[in-house]
């Protein structure tokens, strides 16, 4: 700060002294000549009064320097042009000398006193100048208040946020502009100004340094387009989740017909069994183990349908504690119809010591499934079609769970915008199965990356947080 106020307080180098030196031979000059006038006009034969009321004037005005010139002009010209007046004697000309030094240092220190006193109040008008620059024109948004919430000074960034013109500023209180905010708040505030439009605004308050210490700075940030701005990126996001879901069950319409026929399929033939057997006399043990495997496969159908449902419905976050092992077997199973529609092989490989991850499962499957489908996609063409799912415990308490193919790998090009949405090297993609899975994976405290494997292939591998099965004991304990 210091180093700013010297800038602030830098003056141009003084060039007065040659001014002030002139001025000083001018006024003696002078003095001479009102003296020879007084004497042979009026007969007023003072040799050295106007030369003593020169050093004086010059002293008030120019200072000492000015004063020095005058003596230095004046006495001399005084005493050689009037040798001969009774007045003119070597003391009377020491006594004037001395007492016109005298004079014109006493008279020069005072005028250097109030000329200090000038520079400081210009100093201070400056720095005054520039702070009001500062607190008007600054696009923070501050107002000062005292400890009565009156508002004795606001700027133009805060009246721009609440609306307010030049002529309310006088009668504003912080009751008008934040009813209802304290400084203990630290949560947002909404207010409605008075066009109507309502604001989200975070506010703080900082003590003021004052004479009576009840001053305080108040200093407001709209956040008004902030939090729109990421509600309707959450709104986004919701709807590019649904559009993944929805796209993804597109990609299972095969699979969907595929098992859910073969359960129908055996339970029409258990009841097509149980027609016959009874048609055959009493009903037989044969007839109820028959009725019973229909019920079954009827229910196993209905857990399927349920499953998909549930897959496709929008909802929020919803994470729990679950066996990591069952819920990475079941996204195996959503992907073996894309990969087999690929003609490739689908290899798991879960450890032992996998324990529970904290998820929401189904948008877990909905990565697993993405990822899985990727890797059938990208080997569908290649001579050795082979993915890999495997999971395993990762450091700091995570699940690492990766998905390898043996595919083309990823494009130099591809591989630094493989989460941006709407990129995709696929015909028919859309470009946010991979935008859509790192959401989710980040929404569960994880992170996803991607890259191509330095045999050729890609693999996609994403964190989760778990728990080991000693820590599942430990808590059922």
């Amino acid at each position: 700060m210091q180093r700013l106020w010297a800038k602030v307080d830098q003056q141009a180098p003084s060039t007065e002294w040659p001014r002030r030196l002139a001025h000083g031979v001018a006024l003696g000059g002078a003095a001479l000549f009102l003296t020879t006038i007084s004497r042979h006009l009026i007969g007023v034969d003072l040799p050295f009064a106007f030369a003593l009321v020169a050093v004086a004037l010059a002293a008030a005005w120019g200072g000492a320097l000015t004063a020095v010139a005058v003596v230095v002009t004046a006495i001399p010209a005084a005493v050689m042009l009037n040798p001969d007046h009774p007045f003119v004697t070597p003391v009377n000309i020491v006594v004037v000398i001395v007492f016109s030094l005298i004079l014109a240092l006493f008279g020069g220190h005072t005028t250097a006193l109030r000329k200090r006193a000038d520079v400081e109040a210009s100093r201070s008008r400056r720095r005054e100048d520039y702070l009001q620059s500062i607190f008007g024109t600054t696009p923070a948004a501050m107002l000062i208040a005292d400890a009565a919430d009156n508002i004795l000074a606001i700027n133009t960034s805060a009246r721009d946020i609440f609306g307010i013109g030049d002529e309310e500023v006088e009668r504003l209180t912080l009751a008008t502009l934040l009813p209802g905010w304290s400084d203990a708040d630290v949560d947002p505030c909404c207010v409605q100004r008075a066009d109507g439009k309502r604001l989200t605004l975070s506010v703080s308050s900082v003590a003021l340094p004052s004479a009576t210490d009840d001053l305080r700075t108040i200093y407001i940030r709209d956040e008004t387009d902030r939090i729109a701005a990421a509600e309707a990126l959450a709104l986004l996001q919701a709807e590019l989740h649904q559009l993944a879901r929805a796209t993804a069950l597109g990609q299972l319409g095969s699979a969907i017909a595929h098992e859910v026929n073969q359960p129908l399929a055996a339970a029409a033939n258990y009841a097509k069994i149980a027609q016959v057997a009874a048609s055959r006399g009493p009903m037989t043990a044969e007839v109820g183990d028959a009725l019973d495997s229909a019920l079954q496969q009827i229910f196993r159908a209905a857990d399927v349908l349920k499953g998909l449902r549930r897959f496709v419905q929008r909802g929020p976050l919803q994470a729990e504690w679950v066996d990591a092992r069952q819920i990475i077997t079941e996204g195996a199973k959503l992907g073996a119809f894309a990969v087999r529609q690929a003609g490739a092989e689908l290899t798991v490989t879960i450890d032992d010591d996998i324990g529970e991850v904290f998820i929401d499962a189904t948008q877990i499957q909905q990565v697993l499934l993405n990822l899985i489908a990727n890797a059938a996609d990208a080997v569908a063409d290649s001579a050795t079609r082979t993915i890999t799912l495997r999971a395993f415990p990762g450091p700091e308490e995570r699940c690492t769970i990766t998905v390898s193919d043996t595919g083309p790998g990823l494009a130099a090009e591809i591989e630094s915008a493989l989460f941006t949405p709407f990129q995709t090297t696929k015909r028919n993609g859309l470009g946010v199965g991979l935008a859509i899975s790192r959401t989710i994976v980040e929404a569960h405290d994880g992170h996803i990356t991607g890259a191509s494997n330095p045999r050729g292939g890609a693999s996609f591998s994403f964190t989760l947080p778990r728990r080991s099965c000693r820590e599942e004991l430990a808590g059922a304990a």
